[in-house]
């Protein structure tokens, strides 16, 4: 085959691919459109004794072919850090019905969120939930979000629990 024929093969391969790929995307995975783009926001943080006012902010984008959103988060007022960073993964398993929120930390911290997928009426609220180990002990984090109808405000709430005891709670609210 001529070099010729071999491009043109490969363009009307992706051309197909685009056209398939070109439907409507499945509800699950367009209502992760919700996060995308820049959240700014101020809330509180408890750590023990340690409490204290934040601002964040969170930028978020499409991935590629749109099946994901990927998001930077940056938090200020975390005691004992001058910035808390966040890189965010969201995606949905349709053989689960899960979506799963990856997010790496400047912390440490490397989780796997998992929240089941609405079965009506969009990502209104969502229960994000990760388990894991800490030290030996049993770790759960739990992070609720609840979007406004317009898609323009989000509130949020995160606890983290050590040993079936709380340990931190963070709550934000952000704007778009």
């Amino acid at each position: 085959m001529t070099a010729n024929l071999k491009l043109a093969a490969l363009l009307v391969t992706l051309a197909a691919t685009s056209l398939v790929r070109a439907e409507a995307l499945p509800k699950p995975i367009a209502d992760l459109e919700r996060f995308v783009g820049t959240w700014k926001g101020t809330g509180s943080v408890a750590m023990g004794k340690d409490k204290a006012k934040v601002e964040m902010t969170w930028t978020c984008k499409q991935t590629s072919a749109k099946f994901g959103v990927i998001c930077t988060f940056r938090v200020t007022g975390f005691p004992g850090m001058a910035m808390y960073e966040e890189t965010d993964l969201f995606g949905y398993e349709p053989n689960t019905e899960t979506y799963h929120w990856f997010s790496v930390t400047n912390a440490g911290e490397t989780h796997d969120h998992v929240a089941k997928a609405a079965k009506a009426g969009g990502v209104d609220k969502l229960q994000f939930v990760y388990t894991g180990m800490q030290d030996g002990k049993p770790l759960k984090e739990v992070i609720d979000l609840s979007f406004a109808k317009d898609g323009k405000s989000i509130e949020g709430r995160a606890e983290t629990f050590v040993a079936n005891a709380s340990t931190s709670v963070l709550e934000l609210k952000a704007r778009k």
